[in-house]
Protein backbone atom coordinates (compact mmCIF):
# COMPACT_ATOMS: atom_id res chain seq x y z
CA UNK A 1 0.00 0.00 0.00
CA UNK A 2 0.94 3.24 -1.00
CA UNK A 3 2.30 6.06 2.14
CA UNK A 4 0.02 8.56 2.80
CA UNK A 5 2.27 11.21 1.26
CA UNK A 6 2.84 9.41 -2.01
CA UNK A 7 -1.40 9.38 -1.91
CA UNK A 8 -1.48 13.06 -1.79
CA UNK A 9 0.61 13.35 -4.07
CA UNK A 10 -1.15 11.05 -6.71
CA UNK A 11 -4.28 13.47 -5.71
CA UNK A 12 -2.57 16.32 -6.73
CA UNK A 13 -1.04 15.07 -9.49
CA UNK A 14 -4.47 14.15 -10.90
CA UNK A 15 -5.95 17.15 -10.22
CA UNK A 16 -3.99 19.04 -12.13
CA UNK A 17 -4.40 16.76 -14.95
CA UNK A 18 -7.66 16.29 -15.28
CA UNK A 19 -8.05 19.66 -15.21
CA UNK A 20 -5.49 21.23 -17.30
CA UNK A 21 -7.90 22.83 -19.34
CA UNK A 22 -8.81 24.72 -16.78
CA UNK A 23 -7.65 28.66 -17.37
CA UNK A 24 -5.54 29.16 -13.33
CA UNK A 25 -4.50 24.97 -13.91
CA UNK A 26 -3.02 25.53 -17.49
CA UNK A 27 -1.39 29.49 -16.56
CA UNK A 28 0.12 26.98 -13.29
CA UNK A 29 1.67 24.70 -15.21
CA UNK A 30 3.01 27.41 -17.82
CA UNK A 31 4.30 29.18 -14.47
CA UNK A 32 6.64 25.89 -13.60
CA UNK A 33 7.34 25.31 -17.05
CA UNK A 34 9.47 28.46 -17.39
CA UNK A 35 10.76 28.40 -13.67
CA UNK A 36 12.46 25.07 -14.92
CA UNK A 37 13.57 26.59 -18.02
CA UNK A 38 14.67 29.19 -16.54
CA UNK A 39 16.63 26.95 -13.96
CA UNK A 40 18.36 24.52 -16.46
CA UNK A 41 19.12 27.83 -19.14
CA UNK A 42 21.03 30.23 -18.28
CA UNK A 43 21.03 32.55 -21.69
CA UNK A 44 22.92 32.13 -24.91
CA UNK A 45 25.20 35.45 -23.54
CA UNK A 46 28.37 34.05 -23.19
CA UNK A 47 28.91 36.86 -21.21
CA UNK A 48 26.98 35.47 -18.13
CA UNK A 49 26.09 32.21 -19.35
CA UNK A 50 29.39 30.75 -17.70
CA UNK A 51 31.27 30.01 -21.31
CA UNK A 52 33.64 33.20 -20.65
CA UNK A 53 34.58 31.80 -16.85
CA UNK A 54 34.56 28.02 -17.40
CA UNK A 55 36.94 28.91 -20.51
CA UNK A 56 39.45 30.79 -18.36
CA UNK A 57 39.23 28.33 -15.18
CA UNK A 58 39.75 25.60 -17.72
CA UNK A 59 42.88 26.76 -19.98
CA UNK A 60 45.95 26.99 -18.57
CA UNK A 61 49.02 28.59 -20.41
CA UNK A 62 49.26 32.09 -22.04
CA UNK A 63 48.60 30.68 -25.80
CA UNK A 64 46.32 27.89 -25.59
CA UNK A 65 45.50 26.33 -29.01
CA UNK A 66 41.43 26.99 -29.18
CA UNK A 67 38.55 25.75 -31.56
CA UNK A 68 35.33 27.42 -32.48
CA UNK A 69 33.45 25.00 -34.59
CA UNK A 70 29.94 26.45 -35.23
CA UNK A 71 32.21 29.98 -35.01
CA UNK A 72 28.99 31.79 -35.95
CA UNK A 73 30.09 35.94 -36.43
CA UNK A 74 32.50 35.43 -34.36
CA UNK A 75 31.70 36.49 -30.44
CA UNK A 76 32.96 33.48 -28.71
CA UNK A 77 36.50 33.77 -30.80
CA UNK A 78 36.49 37.43 -29.89
CA UNK A 79 35.56 36.39 -25.97
CA UNK A 80 38.22 33.95 -26.28
CA UNK A 81 41.03 36.39 -27.52
CA UNK A 82 40.62 38.62 -24.96
CA UNK A 83 41.01 36.06 -22.24
CA UNK A 84 44.08 34.55 -24.35
CA UNK A 85 45.37 37.15 -26.51
CA UNK A 86 48.39 34.78 -27.58
CA UNK A 87 45.99 31.82 -28.29
CA UNK A 88 45.71 30.44 -31.47
CA UNK A 89 41.70 30.23 -32.75
CA UNK A 90 40.46 28.40 -35.61
CA UNK A 91 36.75 29.53 -36.20
CA UNK A 92 34.88 27.06 -38.75
CA UNK A 93 31.72 28.22 -40.22
CA UNK A 94 29.66 26.03 -42.49
CA UNK A 95 27.36 28.83 -44.48
CA UNK A 96 29.31 30.38 -46.98
CA UNK A 97 27.00 33.92 -46.37
CA UNK A 98 27.84 34.06 -42.41
CA UNK A 99 31.53 32.82 -43.10
CA UNK A 100 31.92 35.90 -45.37
CA UNK A 101 30.80 37.96 -42.26
CA UNK A 102 33.07 36.00 -39.61
CA UNK A 103 35.67 37.01 -42.42
CA UNK A 104 34.66 40.75 -42.71
CA UNK A 105 34.94 41.19 -38.69
CA UNK A 106 37.75 38.69 -37.83
CA UNK A 107 39.78 37.66 -41.33
CA UNK A 108 43.53 39.25 -41.18
CA UNK A 109 43.85 39.08 -37.22
CA UNK A 110 46.96 37.48 -35.73
CA UNK A 111 46.10 34.35 -34.11
CA UNK A 112 42.68 33.64 -35.85
CA UNK A 113 42.27 31.52 -39.13
CA UNK A 114 38.67 31.24 -40.58
CA UNK A 115 37.60 28.18 -42.43
CA UNK A 116 34.47 28.30 -44.53
CA UNK A 117 33.80 24.76 -44.04
CA UNK A 118 31.90 22.67 -41.46
CA UNK A 119 33.37 19.82 -39.62
CA UNK A 120 31.57 16.34 -39.46
CA UNK A 121 31.84 12.66 -39.16
CA UNK A 122 33.05 12.38 -42.88
CA UNK A 123 34.78 14.31 -45.46
CA UNK A 124 32.40 15.55 -48.30
CA UNK A 125 29.48 18.05 -49.07
CA UNK A 126 26.78 18.19 -47.23
CA UNK A 127 22.85 20.26 -47.16
CA UNK A 128 22.14 22.32 -44.49
CA UNK A 129 19.20 24.80 -44.05
CA UNK A 130 19.69 28.80 -44.41
CA UNK A 131 17.02 31.43 -42.96
CA UNK A 132 16.45 34.74 -43.64
CA UNK A 133 16.02 37.78 -41.66
CA UNK A 134 17.27 38.23 -38.35
CA UNK A 135 18.01 34.76 -38.40
CA UNK A 136 20.28 34.83 -41.55
CA UNK A 137 23.31 33.95 -39.60
CA UNK A 138 21.90 30.99 -38.24
CA UNK A 139 21.90 27.21 -39.91
CA UNK A 140 20.80 23.99 -39.09
CA UNK A 141 22.02 20.54 -41.10
CA UNK A 142 19.42 18.07 -39.63
CA UNK A 143 16.74 19.65 -39.99
CA UNK A 144 15.10 23.35 -40.53
CA UNK A 145 15.05 24.19 -36.64
CA UNK A 146 13.01 27.30 -37.18
CA UNK A 147 10.14 26.16 -39.35
CA UNK A 148 8.14 29.38 -38.75
CA UNK A 149 11.18 31.00 -40.37
CA UNK A 150 11.68 31.39 -44.17
CA UNK A 151 14.70 29.11 -45.08
CA UNK A 152 16.55 27.42 -48.24
CA UNK A 153 18.51 24.32 -48.77
CA UNK A 154 22.25 25.20 -49.43
CA UNK A 155 24.81 22.83 -50.03
CA UNK A 156 28.58 22.98 -48.24
CA UNK A 157 32.00 21.51 -47.42
CA UNK A 158 32.39 19.66 -44.13
CA UNK A 159 35.42 17.32 -43.07
CA UNK A 160 36.68 15.72 -39.78
CA UNK A 161 38.52 17.12 -37.34
CA UNK A 162 41.25 14.69 -37.46
CA UNK A 163 41.69 15.26 -41.27
CA UNK A 164 42.08 18.48 -40.24
CA UNK A 165 44.88 18.20 -37.53
CA UNK A 166 46.83 15.47 -39.39
CA UNK A 167 47.34 18.69 -42.26
CA UNK A 168 47.78 21.30 -40.12
CA UNK A 169 49.98 19.57 -37.86
CA UNK A 170 47.80 20.33 -34.50
CA UNK A 171 49.11 17.88 -31.86
CA UNK A 172 46.70 19.16 -28.93
CA UNK A 173 43.45 20.92 -28.69
CA UNK A 174 43.31 22.69 -25.11
CA UNK A 175 39.87 23.91 -25.85
CA UNK A 176 37.71 22.32 -28.21
CA UNK A 177 33.50 24.62 -28.51
CA UNK A 178 31.33 23.41 -30.93
CA UNK A 179 28.01 24.92 -31.62
CA UNK A 180 26.85 23.00 -34.57
CA UNK A 181 23.03 23.60 -34.08
CA UNK A 182 22.24 19.91 -33.72
CA UNK A 183 25.08 18.24 -35.31
CA UNK A 184 27.42 18.94 -32.38
CA UNK A 185 27.77 14.84 -32.21
CA UNK A 186 28.65 14.45 -35.54
CA UNK A 187 31.77 16.68 -35.19
CA UNK A 188 32.71 15.27 -31.87
CA UNK A 189 32.28 11.74 -34.04
CA UNK A 190 35.13 13.00 -36.50
CA UNK A 191 37.76 13.81 -33.95
CA UNK A 192 37.29 10.28 -32.94
CA UNK A 193 41.38 9.77 -32.91
CA UNK A 194 42.27 12.60 -30.75
CA UNK A 195 39.56 12.47 -28.44
CA UNK A 196 40.78 8.48 -27.77
CA UNK A 197 43.87 9.78 -27.31
CA UNK A 198 42.86 12.61 -24.89
CA UNK A 199 44.27 14.91 -27.24
CA UNK A 200 41.74 17.56 -26.39
CA UNK A 201 41.42 19.36 -22.95
CA UNK A 202 38.48 20.13 -22.96
CA UNK A 203 35.15 19.79 -24.96
CA UNK A 204 32.17 22.39 -24.59
CA UNK A 205 29.15 21.41 -26.81
CA UNK A 206 25.69 22.39 -27.28
CA UNK A 207 22.72 19.89 -27.10
CA UNK A 208 19.34 21.23 -27.18
CA UNK A 209 18.09 18.91 -30.05
CA UNK A 210 19.10 16.66 -32.85
CA UNK A 211 20.18 13.58 -30.62
CA UNK A 212 19.96 12.63 -27.22
CA UNK A 213 22.37 13.62 -24.24
CA UNK A 214 23.11 10.14 -23.47
CA UNK A 215 24.79 9.68 -27.12
CA UNK A 216 27.20 12.16 -25.96
CA UNK A 217 27.91 10.26 -22.95
CA UNK A 218 28.14 6.91 -24.72
CA UNK A 219 30.89 8.59 -27.20
CA UNK A 220 32.70 10.64 -24.69
CA UNK A 221 32.76 8.11 -21.64
CA UNK A 222 34.53 5.36 -23.19
CA UNK A 223 37.26 7.86 -24.29
CA UNK A 224 37.73 8.64 -20.78
CA UNK A 225 35.86 11.89 -20.53
CA UNK A 226 33.58 12.90 -17.37
CA UNK A 227 30.67 15.35 -18.54
CA UNK A 228 28.80 17.88 -17.01
CA UNK A 229 26.15 20.82 -17.42
CA UNK A 230 27.44 24.13 -17.78
CA UNK A 231 25.40 26.48 -15.33
CA UNK A 232 26.48 30.79 -15.26
CA UNK A 233 28.50 29.60 -12.08
CA UNK A 234 29.38 26.04 -11.92
CA UNK A 235 29.86 22.44 -13.53
CA UNK A 236 27.31 19.57 -12.55
CA UNK A 237 29.25 16.78 -13.34
CA UNK A 238 27.93 13.49 -13.28
CA UNK A 239 26.72 10.47 -14.27
CA UNK A 240 23.86 9.93 -17.18
CA UNK A 241 19.76 9.78 -16.08
CA UNK A 242 17.29 10.11 -18.25
CA UNK A 243 16.04 13.30 -16.08
CA UNK A 244 18.68 15.17 -18.41
CA UNK A 245 16.72 14.45 -21.55
CA UNK A 246 14.59 17.58 -21.19
CA UNK A 247 16.60 19.32 -24.69
CA UNK A 248 16.42 22.98 -22.54
CA UNK A 249 20.43 23.14 -22.86
CA UNK A 250 22.52 24.74 -23.97
CA UNK A 251 25.84 23.88 -23.33
CA UNK A 252 27.70 20.51 -21.58
CA UNK A 253 31.66 20.14 -21.13
CA UNK A 254 33.54 17.50 -21.17
CA UNK A 255 36.88 17.03 -19.40
CA UNK A 256 39.35 13.66 -19.19
CA UNK A 257 38.31 12.04 -16.04
CA UNK A 258 42.17 12.08 -14.99
CA UNK A 259 42.28 16.18 -14.50
CA UNK A 260 40.11 15.34 -11.03
CA UNK A 261 41.32 18.33 -9.14
CA UNK A 262 39.77 20.67 -11.57
CA UNK A 263 36.82 19.18 -12.11
CA UNK A 264 35.88 18.99 -8.01
CA UNK A 265 36.88 22.92 -8.40
CA UNK A 266 34.59 23.56 -11.01
CA UNK A 267 31.83 21.40 -9.49
CA UNK A 268 31.89 23.59 -6.25
CA UNK A 269 31.42 26.61 -8.39
CA UNK A 270 32.65 30.39 -9.00
CA UNK A 271 30.94 33.67 -7.82
CA UNK A 272 29.15 35.63 -10.40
Amino acid sequence: ASSPAMRIKEAIWFFIHHHRRNRAVARFARLCKNIHRASEHPTYDIARNGESAVLARVVAGPAPMLFDVGANVGDWTVMARERFPQATVHAFELNPATAAQLTARLGGQPGVEIHAHGLGATTGEVTFFAYSGEQSVLSGMRAPLHSSVPHRVERSRIRTGDEFCKERGVERIDYLKVDAEGADHEVLSGFGEMLSAQRVGAVQFEHEGGRFLRDYYDLLRPKGYVLGKLYANYVDFREHDIDQEHFLGPNYLALPAAREDLIQRLKIGWPV
